[in-house]
Formats: C-alpha cells, sequence, structure tokens
C-alpha cells in the first residue's frame, strides 16, 4: 500500500481517526455484521489488482516534448517544461479544483444523510483527494519523482483551501479553529491508511473503513455504505484509465455523479 507506506513514521497517524474513536479500538468484530457482509460491487477488487498505482515498481513513461514551436521554446527556457515543477505544481492545483469545484456535494449531504457542515465539506473533499493521490503516485512514487510531488502539491492545496475556509468560518475564535485543523490532519492521516488498505482489499474492508470515517460509525443503512463502495471503486479505475496527458500535462477528471450510482 502506497500511501501506507509513507505515512507509516507520521507521528500519531494510526492512533488518531476520529476525535473519539481510534483506529485501533475498532475491531472487526465491533463493525456491524451489514457492514462486514458487503461483497457485491460489481467492480471486484480482482479487476483493479493491476492498477498503476497498486505497484511500487510501476511508472508511466515521461512523454516527450514534441515539436519546436516558439512558445514551447520559451516556456522551456523559463522552466515550464511539461514535466517541469512548475508546471506539475499547476496540474495538481487543477486536479485539486477538479473536486472542490466540481463534485456535487450536496448530492452526499442529501442522500446519505449529512448536515451541510464545514466537517462534512471536507469529509467528502479527503475522500476524492485520497482517490488522487492514489492515480499521482502512478506517475513514480520514489522521491523526487513527479508521482511524489504531485501528490504532496494536491495535499498542499488541499490544507490551503481547509485553512481559508477555517478561518473564515472561525474567524471570532482563532485558536478554537487551528486547534479544529490540528485533528482535521490527524484524522486526513489515519483516513489515507484505512482507505488504502480497503482499496487493496475486498469490498467488506472498504465497507468498513467508510463506515468509520466517512459516516464515522453512524449508519444504519447498508444500502447506503454498499452504494457508495461502489462509487469509490468506479471512480478509482475511472481515474486510472487516465493518461498521464489527461491526469498530469492537462488534467481532465470526468468525475461520475453520485447521482448516476444505484445498487
Amino acid at each position: 500500500m502506497l500511501t501506507t507506506r509513507l505515512l507509516t513514521n507520521l507521528p500519531k497517524c494510526r492512533n488518531a481517526f476520529l476525535p473519539v474513536v481510534h483506529i485501533s479500538s475498532v475491531t472487526n468484530a465491533q463493525v456491524p455484521k451489514y457492514v462486514q457482509q458487503i461483497n457485491i460491487c460489481k467492480f471486484k477488487v480482482n479487476q483493479i489488482e493491476s492498477c498503476q498505482y497498486c505497484s511500487a515498481s510501476t511508472t508511466t513513461t515521461t512523454t516527450q516534448e514534441q515539436g519546436n514551436g516558439i512558445l514551447k521554446r520559451v516556456l522551456k527556457k523559463v522552466g515550464f517544461t511539461p514535466n517541469s515543477k512548475a508546471r506539475i505544481r499547476v496540474a495538481s492545483h487543477m486536479l485539486y479544483e477538479s473536486v472542490a469545484d466540481k463534485i456535487n456535494y450536496l448530492a452526499f449531504f442529501n442522500d446519505f444523510n449529512m448536515p451541510n457542515t464545514f466537517n462534512s465539506w471536507f469529509l467528502v473533499t479527503e475522500l476524492h483527494v485520497w482517490m488522487l493521490l492514489l492515480r499521482s503516485m502512478a506517475e513514480g512514487a520514489e522521491s523526487g519523482e513527479d508521482g511524489r510531488f504531485l501528490r504532496n502539491c494536491i495535499v498542499e492545496a488541499l490544507w490551503g483551501d481547509v485553512n481559508t475556509r477555517a478561518k473564515k468560518l472561525g474567524a471570532n475564535n482563532p485558536s478554537r479553529t487551528r486547534q479544529q485543523i490540528e485533528e482535521l490532519s490527524e484524522q486526513f492521516q489515519a483516513a489515507l491508511i484505512a482507505y488504502d488498505e480497503g482499496i487493496m482489499s475486498e469490498d467488506r474492508v472498504l465497507a468498513a473503513a467508510l463506515w468509520r470515517r466517512f459516516f464515522e460509525l453512524n449508519c444504519d443503512n447498508y444500502e447506503n455504505i454498499e452504494r457508495l463502495v461502489k462509487y469509490v471503486r468506479r471512480q478509482v479505475l475511472m481515474l486510472d484509465n487516465l493518461s498521464r496527458q489527461d491526469f498530469l500535462i492537462k488534467p481532465k477528471i470526468p468525475w461520475q455523479d453520485l447521482n448516476k450510482i444505484h445498487i
């Protein structure tokens, strides 16, 4: 698990999952049976075991610059080539904006009975950002490679947005805002580990991770969990099928609408 391997040295990431519930305290026996039994998603695990990001040794061949147009030569001289760090940083913000600006948040709030709050917004955003991070690692997971750099830039874009939104909402209580962001940071680290384990395992493991984190242990409708499992599998498969051009060079993320996902 790539993201798990990257986070194992971060402090508290395995213990901080929810404000009142720790990952280590939630055993399989405590997961509702209806969550443990979910395993009927059409997108079975064996269909995505060969995903690009599932192997640390898999990388995408760097696309070579084509043409010798004046614009391309100028961009190359100023260090803004298709594979430059500056270009990747721009792409990371475009990828993050594909979540923040394109995802139908109200569909998640309404269909899953989530309150329209900052915390709910973060849970939906976190799930989609995690999927972007998975795909990013297919572009090179080692230090200094495009995938690792892109991953870090996406996370940077996320926290920049979180800080801006949190400060607006908590303008009268900055100390509480800082505390809330610290809590979200620890939960985010733990969520990446849980989601990684889920996507690499069978549906019931992914369902349990979503039940613990996304639904915050508060969902007694197994159809909602099953639907979200199906949604995640489809989105991950869609991202895995994107070319480097459509993901990294000129990001075009065709997120599927939750309203079109049925069980």
